[in-house]
């Protein structure tokens, strides 16, 4: 009996949702959502988003900073500031500041949820079919309304080769469907209004970029602007109003992120006017292949062979190709309309009027993307004066600014699948988009190699573990030297990652982390407490690392101590070391040097 009622329950409740939805309409939004999860688990696997995945126990480069935050934040008892930490260095932090994805972060930890879930990772699972979704909705706002195209084109998001690249690490920054969905609502209301629903929506857009990642306002700011201006030049009933509204949404969205979040603690150097140039976006950036199988660029262990890289940071922040397949439909797209325009002698004033904001948005992230120093391969072109002062400072904050061009990409491609729908007969438009999502595959295969690859396992431990996971270290304070940002050594940088997650994990202190902001003090001169022997009760444990170094150096300082010992790339100094597996006592002296 109770059996017959619940089939009878789930054949009319199918009944009913397939009366209100067509099967062809559940089986779009099935594929939609399923194919791009699909594509997350053979990446990193399904269990990506669970604490207890194993890459989570020793994750690699950035993402091991970013768990170390988001755990120590978890274990924190609530207070105002919602989301400081203290503990991570010698001054409280937000973790704002540790990529830690904030907003996430708190709904986790308010849920009970945190011990089983990683926002790390559920950001990287839920951005898949998030980014197939919001190009999609793109599309729509384009005009698309054939499944098949909306469908072939929101897989092709999932091929945009700078968003794979930023699953390497930077998984704040793979929140690439903030950015589809800013220009979805720049398009919609430049189509057919700034509506208050539309001008609320860059708000939220604004408030959520605030607690995932900073970079994203700009775009999100760029495509505002264009809504705003457009509602203005085509003349609409109360056009000056909404744009004053949508503005003031977005100021006071951010406004209100920034205060709850704590941008304050945790604010620190940026590297001002200095860092401007260093990852912009060569000029050939966006049609010059980069990690692409069809031009050879295959994996090699650690990046690509034969990439471009004009400053030593183009190869990867300057990461502007848009892979082949989608290279060649923007150009056909490009060609055929321009050769139109020249042919109708121009466009209409109704088009300007529209569609003119937009364009000045895109070319200003384009010419922000080029930046202070441009690059044409690996020539320099010009250099242009540089920010000081205060505003270097906050400038300076985008330093990666070859990033500004993702939204340009996005907008290129999209544009470009709109234009095989608008164009070409259904079935000619359909095989074209099918051929060149193949290609794309093809050719950034390499890309998911890579992200494969470092999600493969978690990291290999370099250094004894028992240094920080013995009974006789852990809940203690440790003091490095020299600071993380002090340190010249890409290798040594990767002790500190690791041993500054363990020290979270045992419940210990930290001189420094591995923040956005530079909040380390001076480098030199080397603090005195180091060069002194741990008194009776100082817990503190000293590291120093040596730069690959046996004697001298960053080893000059402490060589005089009785109560050090080596491991591996550096050396451990404090009370109760002795006997722990991996080290190696000191004697007085050995490691003085030039």
């Amino acid at each position: 009996m109770a059996n017959s009622m619940l089939r009878s329950l789930s054949i009319g409740g199918i009944m009913r949702l397939q009366t209100r939805y067509s099967r062809e309409q559940i089986a779009f939004a099935v594929a939609v959502t399923i194919v791009p999860i699909l594509l997350c688990g053979f990446m990193f696997g399904l269990d990506i988003p669970l604490a207890r995945a194993r890459f989570w126990s020793l994750p690699k480069g950035d993402m091991a900073p970013m768990t170390a935050a988001w755990e120590a934040f978890l274990r924190q008892p609530w207070h105002w500031p919602l989301t400081t930490v203290t503990g991570l260095t010698e001054k409280p932090v937000s973790i704002v500041f540790t990529d830690s994805l904030p907003w996430l972060s708190l709904a986790l930890k308010a849920s009970g949820l945190g011990r089983l879930i990683t926002p790390v990772g559920l950001f990287l699972f839920l951005s898949y079919p998030l980014q197939a979704w919001s190009m999609v909705a793109l599309l729509r706002a384009l005009g698309v309304s054939d499944r098949w195209t909306l469908l072939l084109g929101g897989l092709l998001a999932l091929l945009f080769p700078a968003w794979i690249a930023r699953q390497f690490g930077h998984v704040a920054l793979s929140g690439h469907w903030i950015i589809l969905l800013a220009l979805t609502l720049t398009v919609a209301s430049a189509r057919e209004g700034l509506t208050l629903g539309r001008a609320l929506g860059f708000g939220a857009l604004a408030g959520l970029a605030t607690g995932i990642h900073a970079y994203h306002l700009v775009p999100i700011a760029a495509c505002a602007g264009a809504a705003a201006l457009s509602e203005m030049l085509q003349r609409r009933p109360e056009g000056a109003w909404r744009a004053l509204l949508a503005a003031g949404f977005v100021f006071w969205a951010v406004y209100l992120a920034m205060n709850i979040l704590d941008y304050r603690d945790g604010l620190g150097r940026t590297g001002g006017a200095a860092a401007l140039g260093f990852y912009s976006m060569n000029l050939v950036g966006p049609v010059w292949p980069q990690a692409s199988l069809l031009a050879g660029q295959t994996w090699n262990g650690e990046w690509y062979r034969g990439v471009l890289d004009a400053t030593g940071g183009q190869a990867f922040e300057g990461f502007q190709f848009l892979g082949f397949g989608a290279l060649l439909l923007v150009l056909a797209m490009t060609g055929v309309e321009t050769a139109d325009a020249v042919r109708r002698r121009g466009v209409s004033r109704a088009f300007w009027a529209r569609w003119s904001p937009l364009i000045l948005a895109m070319t200003g992230l384009t010419l922000w993307a080029v930046g202070w120093s441009a690059y044409a391969f690996k020539a320099h072109l010009y250099d242009l004066p540089r920010p000081s002062g205060r505003l270097a400072e906050i400038v300076g904050g985008f330093r990666a600014h070859g990033r500004f061009f993702w939204a340009v990409g996005y907008l290129l491609i999209a544009l470009a699948v709109a234009w095989t729908h608008r164009r070409l007969p259904r079935r000619t438009g359909l095989a074209v988009l099918a051929a060149v999502l193949a290609v794309q595959a093809v050719d950034t295969s390499p890309l998911r190699q890579g992200v494969r690859q470092v999600f493969a396992g978690p990291d290999v431990s370099a250094y004894p573990r028992a240094l920080t996971d013995s009974r006789a270290t852990v809940r203690r304070p440790w003091f490095f030297a020299p600071a993380y940002f002090c340190s010249p050594s890409q290798r040594d940088l990767r002790v500190i990652r690791q041993m500054n997650l363990a020290i979270v994990r045992g419940g210990g202190t930290s001189n420094t982390f591995a923040t956005a902001r530079g909040n380390d003090p001076p480098c030199d001169p080397p603090n005195p407490l180091i060069m002194q022997d741990a008194a009776p009760g100082d817990r503190r444990i000293t590291v120093v690392m040596s730069n690959q170094m046996k004697r001298g150096g960053f080893l000059g300082p402490i060589a005089q101590r009785r109560d050090c010992y080596r491991f591996g790339r550096g050396v451990a100094c404090g009370r109760d070391l002795a006997g722990l597996p991996g080290l190696t006592p000191v004697q007085p002296g050995e490691l003085a040097g030039p």
